[in-house]
Parts: C-alpha cells; sequence; structure tokens
C-alpha cells in the first residue's frame, strides 16, 4: 500500500509558493498581507474539528498536540494571503484608504468568524449537513453582508473567488496529472469518494474543493478593503 504520509505536506508546499509569488507582486500590501495570512493560519487546525468528522481525514506527517497538524496552519497561512491578495496581484496597482472613518469595519472581523462559528454549530451540528457545505454558507451569507455595505467592492469579490477556486483546480489538476497516485490519495481521504456528493470534475477534481474555494476568495478576497475603509485603485500609464 502506497505511503501517503508527507502528501498534505507537500501540497502545501504548491500553496505556500502561490503566496510568495502574491507577496513579491504586491510590495505595497505586504505588511496586510502577511497580517491577513496570519489571522487565517489558526483557523486552519480549528476547521478541522468539523472537516476531520465528516469530509476528509488526510494523513498528517507533523500533528499538533490538540487537532490537525502543521500541514493545516500552513495552508491557513498560505490560502489566507492568496485570498486576501490574489486579485490585487494580477489587476490594482494600489489601495487607497480614502474611504471616510465611517467606512471602516474592523469589528466586523469578529462578525465573520461569529457568522462562520454559528453555521458549522448549527448547520453541521444540529442539523447534520456536512461540514464543508455549512463552512461554504457561512461564507457566503458574510459576503452577501460585506457587498450590501460595500457594494463598490463586488467585482473584487467575484473576481477573487474565481481566482481562488483556479489556484485550487491547478495544483489539484496537475498534482494528480503529474503524480497519478496522488489521485488515489484523494479518494482514500475525501469522505464523500462513493457517495452522491462525491462528484469528480476534470477526472480529479471534488466538486466541493471548487465550493469552498470559490466562497472562501468571495469572502475574504476584499476583507481587507472592507475591515480598513479602502478602496482598490488603478494607475493609467500616461
Amino acid at each position: 500500500m502506497a505511503n501517503y504520509k508527507y502528501t498534505y505536506l507537500i501540497a502545501n508546499f504548491f500553496f505556500l509558493a502561490v503566496w510568495l509569488f502574491i507577496y513579491w507582486r504586491v510590495k505595497s500590501l505586504r505588511r496586510p498581507m502577511l497580517i491577513m495570512s496570519l489571522i487565517t493560519a489558526s483557523f486552519g487546525p480549528i476547521s478541522e474539528i468539523w472537516y476531520f468528522a465528516d469530509y476528509w481525514k488526510p494523513e498528517i506527517a507533523l500533528p499538533l498536540p490538540i487537532i490537525g497538524g502543521v500541514e493545516d496552519l500552513l495552508f491557513g497561512f498560505s490560502i489566507g494571503g492568496i485570498g486576501a491578495f490574489a486579485y490585487e496581484s494580477l489587476f490594482v496597482r494600489g489601495v487607497c484608504k480614502c474611504v471616510e472613518k465611517k467606512g471602516r469595519h474592523e469589528l466586523f472581523l469578529l462578525v465573520f468568524f461569529a457568522i462562520e462559528g454559528f453555521a458549522m454549530i448549527i448547520l453541521n451540528n444540529l442539523l447534520g449537513l456536512n461540514s464543508i457545505y455549512a463552512s461554504s454558507i457561512g461564507m457566503v451569507i458574510f459576503a452577501i453582508v460585506m457587498l450590501v455595505l460595500r457594494p463598490d467592492l463586488l467585482i473584487h469579490a467575484v473576481g477573487s473567488a474565481f481566482l481562488v477556486a483556479g489556484t485550487m483546480f491547478i495544483i489539484y489538476f496537475l498534482g494528480q496529472e503529474f503524480f497519478p497516485q496522488s489521485h488515489f490519495w484523494v479518494e482514500r481521504i475525501w469522505k464523500l469518494s462513493g457517495t452522491e456528493q462525491g462528484i469528480i470534475i476534470f477526472k480529479h477534481i471534488p466538486w466541493t474543493e471548487m465550493l469552498w474555494g470559490l466562497s472562501w476568495g468571495l469572502v475574504w478576497g476584499p476583507m481587507y478593503e472592507f475591515l480598513v475603509g479602502a478602496r482598490t485603485i488603478s494607475f493609467k500609464k500616461k
């Protein structure tokens, strides 16, 4: 039987590589990118309280004392920075904190985590909805709230959603194309495999991963601008 002990760890190095590329691109936003990544790093292991129960259970090479492993910290860190600044790295030349002070919503970060926590507890623990759907619903709910307050961030949110999902798609697809054994790893750890919900797209990709990626990009993509009351700006070449 193949040993998949380090597969999850190795996969996260690909996400970290994307993070480093974005970090290199957004020179003026490196400090906020680090902050947003550190915020989400700890939530990688915490989220596994739910995901390990009914969604997936990858082998952990570097376990943490309570739940999850260093792999989850790496994923949380990487996807935090990717989600928050992938759009800026490609389509934006800078961020202007030019919204009035009343446009700042720092405390809404706590609201976001509260909504996500309630979604997991109510939809997953109480109603039995799979954790991947519960977490995605929580993210979409907050994204709607955010966009009602800041409708100017709609294009940013949608663009980020497709960029995050696209990044995940490329890593999953190319990883399984170049390392065919990893396809069996996905089927092995994915608890929806073999069920009616276990739909694979493009031969390799669990559709629920794309659902989660879209939801995460939608909510986390414009999060920095929303929290600090900023707008993205582009400079036209003369």
